[in-house]
């Protein structure tokens, strides 16, 4: 039904060309009566009838999946909305992703794109359908009686203020929010659990380990964020300090950045500046534990300019980046992000819902790599 459907663009700088292509596909679908779950041509193909790029096609298509007037199915496309088909006298279960604002923002994530991975290979074998919503766009699916919807997973979301005022207002779907834990999330409404990574554990494992490797002389070094997942992992860092008979002062052997929340570009810069105050501190230094790889890589580099690598043993965190950890020759603890998305499906779907908890801890595991001194160059003969 969209062959016919040829766009007419106005070079109109108060009206943009996607705004343009948004209301003339609604129009096109209104007045010529096209059914529910009819596909509009792909992104690619959508340029070619527009004349446009892909970014404004997909900014048209985001607009009309906000608006209630389409839906999409990820890896599958962009399709009207209507009523659900029945499928084998029942209805079909959905289950929403939500994200504030860009419905098609989170697939390009290095974090939640590996979360929606899981989600979505549960999903496939639950026999349960996604959908991509926004909040404006949540009240049309929610209200939709063809729908049997098992909940909402929360990949993205503003603040804990925001996340309440969202979860109170359907007191009876199932929010799910996954890995970024921030504080006060234990007082949300009954219909708001959590799955997040066990980063308490993960800090805990990377400092027994370095302890387990005869390092005594410890520091961590971290940066401030909006959540509270960091500090977690620092609560690891000194409760495993603790329990192992080192008695730190957190105020010196805790090295944290908190001018700014910081870009990923700066965190390399910002362990390098970090590890001087720590080694200004403590000279005698022989362990640092990092809330994340790319503050590790710093460090790790700031090492290997100073001579210190035999001397002093790095830990990281997360292992987005594999090949920080590897190139830079420190151990990590990664997060089980894939097993995240699993975990969330399973538990929104779960028959005993009520014998589940309200929050779940995936635990992490803990990567180790062995810095090796680098061999001297061959002499010219």
């Amino acid at each position: 039904m969209f062959e016919s459907f040829h766009p007419v663009l106005t070079d109109d700088k108060s009206y943009p060309k996607y705004i343009q292509l948004r209301d003339q596909l609604e129009e096109h679908i209104k007045s010529n009566s096209i059914q529910p779950g009819e596909q509009l041509p792909d992104i690619v193909s959508m340029c070619k009838i527009a004349g446009l790029s892909n970014r404004s096609v997909e900014r048209a298509y985001i607009m009309l999946i906000n608006d209630g007037i389409c839906f999409r199915r990820p890896k599958k496309g962009t399709f009207v909305r209507g009523e659900a088909p029945v499928r084998n006298g029942s209805k079909p279960r959905i289950c929403a992703i939500f994200d504030p604002c860009d419905p098609m923002r989170f697939e390009k994530d290095v974090i939640n794109g590996r979360i929606y991975t899981g989600i979505q290979r549960e999903a496939h074998r639950a026999d349960i359908d996604l959908l991509i919503l926004s909040e404006r766009s949540m009240p049309t699916y929610l209200g939709n009686s063809g729908f049997d919807f098992v909940g909402v997973i929360m990949l993205s979301w503003y603040n804990l203020a925001e996340a309440l005022r969202v979860v109170s207002k359907y007191p009876d779907v199932k929010f799910l929010f996954l890995n970024y834990h921030l504080p006060g999330f234990e007082e949300m409404p009954a219909n708001a659990c959590g799955i997040f990574n066990d980063d308490f554990a993960g800090g805990f494992e990377a400092t027994d380990y370095l302890i387990g490797r005869k390092r005594r002389n410890l520091c961590a070094i971290t940066v401030k964020l909006a959540d509270d997942n960091y500090e977690r992992r620092i609560e690891g860092f000194l409760q495993a300090t603790k329990l192992n008979g080192i008695e730190l002062d957190e105020s010196r052997a805790v090295h944290r950045w908190l001018h700014h929340v910081p870009q990923q570009d700066e965190q390399f810069a910002i362990g390098r500046e970090l590890l001087q105050k720590a080694l200004e501190e403590n000279p005698a230094l022989d362990g640092v534990f990092c809330t994340n790889d790319l503050l590790a890589a710093g460090v790790a580099a700031a090492l290997d300019k100073l001579h210190l690598r035999p001397k002093i043993e790095v830990v990281g965190y997360d292992n987005l980046l594999p090949y920080l950890s590897a190139n830079g020759q420190f151990s990590t603890v990664a997060i089980n992000l894939e097993l995240i998305g699993e975990r969330a499906i399973k538990q929104l779907i779960s028959a005993n819902a009520a014998g589940v908890p309200r929050i779940v801890n995936v635990a992490p595991r803990l990567m180790p790599r062995y810095w090796t001194e680098p061999r001297p160059a061959a002499q010219p003969q």
